[in-house]
């Protein structure tokens, strides 16, 4: 008996309080850059090619994305040029049928995420280097067991 009112005790001292972050401002991220999106509706005449989508949604617990991310839009939501603007400077953003402006506001902080595509096939290219390499060196090592 005592050993359950001890458990019990315990158990209301282990803290089940859950944080989540409020996020300043929506934003969008394309290859790397975040762009905060503005209220300023874009007309359909300016709307220019398309050029992502968002592909993952940010953590509202510990605030960190990766890839062509949202705090606020689904999956899905499209990206496209704004005619006569750098995309380097603003996008619109595909919101139910009408197109909202998104200005550049910074980079992406670095998240290993963003470079395992790059390391991927630098990885398989050591990797078929290696396997060669021991492939020359087992013939190598059989021509010369036959040699003698």
């Amino acid at each position: 008996m005592k050993k359950i009112c001890i458990s019990m005790l315990l158990l209301f001292l282990i803290p089940t309080t859950l944080y989540a972050l409020t996020w300043d401002y929506s934003f969008v991220v394309l290859d790397g850059r975040v762009y905060q999106v503005t209220d300023e509706q874009i007309d359909q005449s300016l709307i220019g090619k398309y050029i992502g989508k968002v592909t993952t949604q940010a953590d509202d617990y510990t605030g960190k994305y990766y890839g062509n991310a949202s705090n606020h839009y689904p999956v899905g939501t499209e990206y496209f040029e704004i005619e006569g603007t750098d995309i380097g400077d603003a996008i619109a953003v595909d919101e139910q049928g009408t197109h909202v402006k998104a200005v550049f506001a910074h980079r992406v902080p670095l998240h290993w995420r963003n470079i395992i595509y790059y390391l991927i096939p630098i990885f398989f290219l050591t990797g078929l280097i290696i396997i060669y390499r021991i492939r020359e060196k087992v013939k190598k090592n059989y021509q010369n067991s036959l040699s003698r």
